[in-house]
C-alpha cells in the first residue's frame, strides 16, 4: 500500500514539474508604456502640420498628405464616425484626427511603421491596426467615387467623353493590370512569385477619359502573370454572363460603318469582339500603324492614372510589408482617394510634388503579354473595320487644308 502511495505521488509530482516547465515565466515588465509616447500632443507631427497650415503654406500642406486643407477636412468628418473610440480611465484614445494624419502620412511616403512611429507618437503595433482600420473606413465612406457603369446611357457616356477627347469612338475605357510587390506571405511557397522575380498581387483596373477609375479588381496572386488574370476578375464573370448591359453595336461619326462598342487594352490581353488591342508589330503596314498611334493614345489614360497613383503615394515605391488582403486594402485605398481628390481637389493634387520613382522599385510592374495567338475570326474583322474607319472617314484632320 505504502509502494502504490509513493508511486503516485511521484507521478503527481513529475506532472506538476511538467506542467510548471510549460507554463511561461510572467515578465514583470519595468513599465507600461514608454515614456515618450505619452507625450504625443507635444511631439506629434500635427503641430508641425498646424504651424505650417497658420503661415499659408498650402503647397506643403498639400504634399504632406497629398490633399489640401479642405479635402483633408471633409474626409476627416466622414471617417470620424468609423474611428471614434471612447477614452477609458486608463488613458485617452487615439482621435480619428490622429488615425487619419498617420494613415495618410504612411500612404504617401511609404515609410516603415518602425520609422513613422516617431512622427506619429504612437507604437508600432497602434500603427499597424490604424492603417487597416482607417484604410476600411476610407475605402467604405469613398465607395461612391469608383463606380462602374450600369445601363446603356452611363457606358455611353464614357464613350462620348473618350470620343470628344482622343477621337477614339464607342470605347468604353482603357484597360490595363499592373504586378504590386508585397513581401512574401508566409507559408505561400510560389503563389504570389510572378515572372518578374518577385511576390505580388495585381491590381486590374478600368479608366475613363477622364483617368479616373471606374472599376477596380485586386489580389489576384502575382502567379497569374499574363492577360489571363483578367478571367478571374468579377468584370469577367458579369461580362461573361451579359450583365454588364453593355450597349448594342452603333454607327461610328461621319460614317455608315456599324461597329460593337470596346474596350481598349496592350498586348497583355486577347483580342476579342468587346476588347481591342494593337496589331502585332510583325504585321504592321501603314494603316495598321494608324490604329495602333489611335488606340495607344486613348489608351494612354490607364498609364497616366497609374504613374500619377505611383508617384503621389509612396506606398507603391517599396514591396508592401502587409499580407495580401491588407495589401490589396491599402492599394484600394489609394485608388479611391485617387478618384476622390480628381473630382473635388484635381488642381491642387495634380500639381502638387511629385515623387521620384525608385530605379529599384519592383511595384507597379507591367503584365506580362498573353500567349493567345488564334483571336476569334470576327474580332478581327472589328479590329479591321475600325482600322479603316481612322484611316478614311474617321481620320483626324490636323488642319483646314486637311493635311
Amino acid at each position: 500500500m505504502n509502494t502504490c502511495l509513493q508511486v503516485n505521488q511521484k507521478k503527481k509530482a513529475c506532472v506538476a514539474i511538467i506542467i510548471a516547465s510549460a507554463v511561461k515565466k510572467r515578465v514583470n515588465r519595468k513599465r507600461w508604456v514608454k515614456p515618450w509616447l505619452l507625450k504625443r500632443n507635444i511631439y506629434t507631427h500635427l503641430n508641425l502640420l498646424h504651424e505650417i497650415h497658420s503661415t499659408e503654406e498650402e503647397d506643403h500642406y498639400a504634399n504632406y498628405y497629398r490633399m489640401n486643407d479642405a479635402c483633408f477636412n471633409h474626409l476627416l468628418e466622414r471617417v470620424t464616425p468609423h474611428l471614434l473610440k471612447q477614452d477609458t480611465c486608463m488613458r485617452k484614445s487615439i482621435t480619428p484626427k490622429e488615425k487619419l494624419a498617420a494613415t495618410l502620412r504612411f500612404l504617401a511616403t511609404g515609410r516603415t511603421i518602425e520609422c513613422l512611429k516617431f512622427s506619429v507618437i504612437m507604437s508600432p503595433a497602434a500603427i499597424g491596426e490604424i492603417i487597416i482600420d482607417t484604410c476600411r473606413a476610407i475605402v467604405h465612406v469613398l465607395q461612391h467615387c469608383i463606380k462602374m457603369p450600369t445601363t446603356e446611357d452611363e457606358w455611353k457616356a464614357v464613350a462620348e467623353e473618350f470620343g470628344n477627347r482622343y477621337h477614339f469612338w464607342n470605347c468604353l475605357g482603357a484597360l490595363d493590370g499592373k504586378h504590386v510587390g508585397i513581401k512574401k506571405p508566409a507559408h505561400s511557397g510560389s503563389l504570389y512569385y510572378n515572372y518578374k522575380g518577385f511576390h505580388s498581387i495585381v491590381l486590374m483596373a478600368l479608366v475613363n477619359a477622364k483617368k479616373e477609375f471606374i472599376m477596380i479588381d485586386i489580389g489576384t496572386n502575382g502567379r497569374i502573370s499574363d492577360g489571363g488574370v483578367l478571367f478571374y476578375t468579377k468584370f469577367w464573370e458579369l461580362y461573361q454572363q451579359k450583365k454588364l448591359n453593355l450597349p448594342e453595336p452603333s454607327i461610328l461619326p461621319g460614317s455608315a460603318r456599324i461597329s460593337p462598342y470596346v474596350i481598349i487594352s496592350d498586348e497583355a490581353f486577347a483580342l476579342g469582339q468587346n476588347l481591342m488591342k494593337p496589331f502585332p508589330q510583325n504585321s504592321l503596314n501603314e494603316e495598321r500603324k494608324v490604329f495602333n498611334y489611335r488606340l495607344s493614345r486613348a489608351r494612354s489614360v490607364v498609364e497616366c492614372a497609374f504613374g500619377i497613383l505611383n508617384s503621389k503615394f509612396g506606398i507603391f515605391q517599396r514591396d508592401l510589408a502587409f499580407e495580401p488582403s491588407k495589401a490589396a486594402l491599402i492599394t484600394a485605398t489609394c485608388c479611391y482617394l485617387h478618384n476622390y481628390l480628381l473630382q473635388y481637389a484635381s488642381k491642387s493634387y495634380l500639381s502638387s510634388h511629385k515623387k521620384k520613382e525608385s530605379k529599384h522599385t519592383n511595384t507597379f510592374v507591367d503584365m506580362e503579354c498573353t500567349h493567345n495567338r488564334n483571336p476569334p475570326r470576327d474580332a478581327k474583322s472589328i479590329r479591321e473595320n475600325l482600322c479603316q474607319y481612322f484611316c478614311n472617314e474617321g481620320k483626324i484632320v490636323t488642319n483646314e487644308t486637311g493635311k
